[in-house]
C-alpha cells in the first residue's frame, strides 16, 4: 500500500483509530462532521478556478491495525480506509469510545498505545471520545494533565491512573497536546472544537447548524475562541483571564487590572500576550463579544440592552466589532443561529 500523508500544506490530516467493539457512532459521526465542515471552510476561503476541485480542509482517514474491517456494536462492521502502518504522519489522532469491556480492549489493542506514543513524540494533537481516554492514559500521555472520561468509568480510571488529574464533571478538556471529551454525544463537541481550532468560529457555527446540534450547549463550550487560549503555563495570567470573564460588564482599565494582580501595565501586556497570543485588551474584547453572541442566541434582549450588559456604551462600536468577528450584524447573527427553544 502507498503511505498516506497530508497532500497540501493548508490541509489538516486526521486519523481515526478503530478497533473491535469501538462505538460506530463516534467513528462515523466525527468523520461526517469533519468532512462537512472542511468542505464548508474550503468553499468560503478558496478561490475556485475553472475545472478546479477545492481541497477539503480536513483529510480524514479511518485506520485499523491491519486495514481489515473491525467489528462494532450490534454485529456490524466498519471497513477502514487503510492500515495504521499506511499513515506516515497525521496532524491529529482520534480514539473513539470503547463500547465493550474497557480492560479487554486495552489488552487486545496494544498497537494503539504504540501509535499514540509515537504520534505525541512527533507533535501530533491526540484526542479521545468518552472512555477512549483510557488509551491515552495507558500511553502515558495524560500523566500530570487534566482529563475527562465517561462517568460510568470514573472509578476504574482513577484506580488505574492516579497520576491523572481527572475532571469527570467537564464535558471537554484540552491540556497541552491532548483532548478528551466525556462521552455520549460529546464527540460532537470534540469535533466542533477541532473545527474551531483548525478552521474558524463561523465554520463551527455552520456545522452545528447543519447537524442541528444544541446551540446553547455548543456556544457555551465548543465554539468559544477563549477556551484554546487557556492552555499555557502562567497561573497569574490564567487568574487574570478568569477575573475578566467574571467582571467583563464593569468599566475596566488595564492599569487597574495590573495593579490588582501586582503587575505593571508593561509586564501585564508582555506576559499576557506571551501566554495567550493576544493582548489583555483584545482578550477582554473577545470575552464581551462571546457573551454577546450567547445572549443574542439564548435571549430576547435588545441589541441596545446587550451592548450595555457586556460593558460597552457605544452601540455603533459594538456592532462594528461584532460584525468584524462574526461577519454578521447582531440582528442577522440572531436570526441565523437562534436556538429554537428560547421562550418568546
Amino acid at each position: 500500500m502507498n503511505t498516506i500523508t497530508t497532500q497540501k500544506s493548508d490541509s489538516v490530516s486526521i486519523t481515526i483509530l478503530v478497533f473491535d467493539y469501538a462505538l460506530a457512532a463516534a467513528v462515523m459521526g466525527i468523520n461526517d462532521l469533519l468532512f462537512f465542515a472542511g468542505g464548508v471552510y474550503a468553499k468560503r476561503k478558496g478561490q475556485k478556478q475553472d475545472n478546479e476541485v477545492l481541497e477539503n480542509r480536513f483529510q480524514v482517514r479511518i485506520a485499523s491495525d491491519n486495514g481489515e474491517p473491525v467489528k462494532v456494536m450490534n454485529q456490524l462492521s466498519i471497513t477502514p480506509h487503510c492500515s495504521i502502518d499506511d499513515i506516515a504522519h497525521s496532524d491529529v489522532y482520534l480514539v473513539p469510545t470503547i463500547a465493550g469491556d474497557v480492560e479487554l480492549a486495552l489488552e487486545n489493542n496494544g498497537y494503539i498505545v504504540d501509535v499514540l506514543q509515537k504520534a505525541a513524540a512527533n507533535g501530533s494533537l491526540i484526542g479521545s471520545n468518552s472512555n477512549g481516554s483510557f488509551f491515552l492514559a495507558e500511553a502515558g500521555l495524560l500523566a500530570g494533565k487534566k482529563a475527562t472520561t465517561f462517568w460510568n468509568n470514573v472509578d476504574l480510571f482513577r484506580s488505574r491512573y492516579p497520576e491523572v488529574d481527572l475532571q469527570p464533571d467537564q464535558l471537554l478538556v484540552h491540556d497541552g497536546n491532548v483532548l478528551c471529551d466525556a462521552g455520549g454525544t460529546s464527540w460532537f463537541d470534540l469535533g466542533l472544537y477541532l473545527v474551531e481550532l483548525f478552521c474558524d468560529h463561523q465554520t463551527a457555527m455552520d456545522a452545528a447548524k447543519h447537524f442541528m446540534v444544541d446551540l446553547e450547549r455548543s456556544t457555551q463550550l465548543s465554539f468559544s475562541p477563549l477556551s484554546s487560549k487557556k492552555h499555557h503555563g502562567d497561573p497569574v495570567i490564567l487568574e487574570v483571564q478568569r477575573w475578566m470573564e467574571n467582571h467583563y460588564a464593569e468599566r475596566i482599565t488595564m492599569e487597574s487590572v495590573g495593579d490588582q494582580f501586582g503587575l505593571s501595565n508593561r509586564s501585564l501586556v508582555r506576559r499576557f500576550k506571551l501566554a495567550t497570543g493576544v493582548t489583555p485588551l483584545n482578550y477582554l474584547q473577545e470575552v464581551r463579544l462571546d457573551v454577546a453572541s450567547k445572549l443574542l442566541v439564548q435571549s430576547n434582549r435588545s441589541v441596545d440592552d446587550i451592548t450595555h450588559a457586556i460593558g460597552y456604551e457605544d452601540i455603533s462600536s459594538f456592532i462594528r466589532l461584532f460584525k468584524r468577528r462574526t461577519n454578521y450584524s447582531p440582528s442577522n447573527y440572531r436570526a441565523r443561529f437562534r436556538a429554537v427553544h428560547v421562550a418568546r
